[in-house]
């Protein structure tokens, strides 16, 4: 049976564990650290151009320009303190659009407990998982995508579950230019005790001047711009041609033809990319077969979001 000083302590965390992976005391704020390594070498931008998987989190109206079935992992590592960050998705397109599904965990490992005397018992773990169902359609220029969250929250013995709901929008101006608007935790209801995640506006923009080429900037404004983050990120693909198989942003292979494991690792590019987050510096690079994509982000720590420097891997495999 638990002590009175492990109930405290479970009851504590379980409001504020946020706390244990940043400097502020949000709900939630593991998710906002991003899931793919692309877009965090970018920065964190992407709610205008990441035509791939992982805009299901990130902005799911994005996810109406991608033609593959595709499924994306990521880890990040060096976050100390024994914290941990997974994510996964998986999508595919149906006749009248596309639907993905994703999950994004946060945890923190061995803290240690002690009994009502202040013996040392032991340790537990906590974990916090954001699960993810997203629709994208398009209607003419415009993408509109939507999607409902659950939040599941476990603290030692203790399990707690809520809920919200992400929407957003992509304008593609021209063959050069798109724009986005997406609202994180528009409404939300963290631990089902009425804990409420800070709601996220983030309009972006995305320009592709020459194929492989993107420059892209978002603005996160949190609980309405009570306070904010700008974005800004640059990426070039080596390899990539102007080809009418090459979707919006003019990066991505499209590929129509049905694919063999043998060919897997044809058709090579290699991305490198730089960006800043609130004057936090990142980059990376990346490597694109015809149905492999390999993503490395060095992430630079951000006195709101991270403690340490940080490394992101992400795979993203396309059928």
């Amino acid at each position: 049976m638990k002590t009175m000083k492990s109930i405290l302590l479970a009851l504590i965390l379980m409001v504020s564990l946020s706390s244990v992976f940043a400097e502020d005391n949000s709900a939630a704020v593991f998710t906002r650290l991003g899931i793919d390594a692309r877009s965090i070498g970018m920065g964190g931008t992407g709610g205008a151009f990441l035509d791939n998987v992982s805009s299901a989190y990130l902005n799911p109206a994005v996810l109406a320009d991608v033609k593959r079935i595709e499924l994306t992992t990521s880890t990040r590592q060096g976050m100390g303190l024994d914290r941990a960050q997974n994510a996964v998705a998986l999508g595919f397109r149906i006749p009248t659009g596309y639907v993905a599904a994703f999950w994004n965990n946060g945890s923190v490992s061995d803290f240690e407990e002690y009994d009502g005397a202040g013996n040392y018992v032991g340790t537990f773990n906590n974990a916090e998982h954001a699960l993810g169902i997203s629709y994208a359609a398009k209607l003419g220029k415009f993408n509109m995508g939507v999607t409902p969250k659950m939040y599941i929250s476990n603290v030692h013995e203790d399990t707690k579950t809520g809920y919200s709901m992400d929407m957003g929008i992509l304008y593609h101006v021209n063959r050069y230019f798109n724009m986005g608007f997406h609202v994180r935790d528009l409404v939300s209801d963290y631990d089902g005790d009425g804990t409420k995640a800070p709601r996220e506006l983030v309009p972006s923009i995305a320009a592709f001047p020459i194929p492989g080429l993107i420059l892209a900037a978002d603005l996160s404004g949190e609980d309405d711009f009570s306070s904010s983050r700008l974005k800004l990120g640059v990426e070039y693909w080596l390899g990539v041609r102007d080809d009418t198989e090459i979707g919006s942003s003019l990066s991505g292979i499209r590929i129509k033809e049905n694919a063999t494991w043998t060919d897997i690792l044809s058709k090579t590019q290699a991305g490198i990319r730089a960006g800043v987050n609130d004057g936090a510096f990142s980059a990376g690079f990346g490597l694109r077969f015809k149905m492999l994509e390999m993503n490395y982000a060095f992430q630079m720590a951000n006195d709101e979001l991270l403690l340490n420097d940080t490394h992101l891997y992400s795979l993203l495999l396309r059928f």
